[in-house]
């Protein structure tokens, strides 16, 4: 059990609180009392999440299930509890965020607001009553200001009209042409996996959740009553996610191959085991069989090679051997 640096407001906090410190691992434990580092606005930042913003994620995402037909108020406890190690545990998910010294980040107001300071309005003037004599206007004034055009007289040559070259112009330079998103390094080794074993969902084990990204997300979602969710893999958009914690994992990979998917689980990228038929599934119990459960019992009547060997296997043997084994 790991003490975690957690305030509880009310006795579902309470709940979740506990359950953290009970299944938590450390590196999730190092995530809650310490935070994780964070970008905004260009600067880095620490971003610590509380049980409080947990309980507002956990009320978004059964309001997300009474859209899909689901009775938001029988979420099962474990579901719950799969969404605060989910909610913890994802990098992406922004909780309080606050600057390297330790004081809460608060964004600076965007520029080209409007300014409140009051102008005084202009002073209208006044209108004049009666004109005056030296207002008043007639056509002998104007052709009194107005100045004659001077005509060429016809001995003078015109002057010629000298072009004007125009400054060379600025050379535009094209817009830099943006950068593709890259994938980050966990989804690109999920998607080796994939390609190594297609038709198959890839169950990867991240921390304490197994989670299924991209195109089987979807259908195991509605399959399994999980709740669809996404994962921030570098992309323009987010890859579409479900997860389930760990120590419900063999419930769920049986039931993911009893609903006719293969299964390819990854528990690191050396470690893959293949779950792709009923015949390796509990058909009492929905869980995965190991190779010794699956294995059958031996029989009274059977003699101590049979119960050991092949028969089959041990028939040619003897016959590659001209029958120098006897089977008894």
């Amino acid at each position: 059990m790991i003490a975690l640096n957690l305030k509880a407001e009310n006795k579902q906090e309470e709940l979740v609180k506990a359950y953290l410190e009970e299944n938590a691992s450390e590196e999730l434990a190092e995530k809650i009392n310490n935070g994780t580092l964070y970008t905004k606005d260009g600067m880095p930042l620490t971003n610590k999440k509380t049980l409080a913003g947990f309980m507002k994620y956990a009320c978004e995402e059964a309001r997300k299930l009474a859209e899909k037909g689901a009775n938001s108020a029988c979420v099962e406890d474990a579901v719950v509890y799969g969404w605060a190690i989910h909610y913890f545990e994802e990098d992406s998910i922004e909780g309080t965020l606050y600057t390297l010294d330790g004081a809460e980040y608060k964004p600076a107001p965007k520029s080209g607001s409007r300014s409140t300071a009051k102008t005084e309005p202009k002073p209208v003037p006044e209108k004049k009553t009666e004109a005056s004599n030296e207002d008043q206007f007639s056509f002998f004034n104007l052709s009194d200001n107005t100045e004659k055009e001077e005509e060429p007289e016809e001995d003078e040559e015109p002057e010629e009209e000298v072009e004007e070259v125009p400054e060379e112009q600025e050379k535009i330079e094209p817009p830099p042409v943006p950068e593709k998103p890259k994938p980050s390094p966990l989804y690109e080794q999920y998607r080796e996996i994939e390609n190594a074993y297609p038709d198959h969902v890839v169950a990867y084990r991240i921390g304490d959740f197994y989670e299924v990204l991209g195109e089987y997300a979807k259908p195991l979602a509605d399959a399994l009553d999980l709740t669809l969710t996404g994962r921030d893999c570098g992309l323009e958009n987010r890859v579409q996610m479900i997860g389930f914690p760990y120590h419900r994992a063999e419930d769920y990979f049986g039931r993911i191959v009893n609903a006719g998917y293969r299964l390819a689980v990854v528990e690191s990228p050396s470690e893959i085991r293949i779950v792709s038929d009923e015949s390796t599934v509990d058909g009492q119990t929905g869980e995965v069989l190991t190779e010794t459960e699956k294995a059958p019992a031996p029989t009274e009547n059977q003699s101590d090679l049979e119960k050991y060997f092949d028969p089959e296997c041990l028939l040619r043997i003897s016959e590659l051997l001209d029958g120098q084994i006897t089977m008894r």
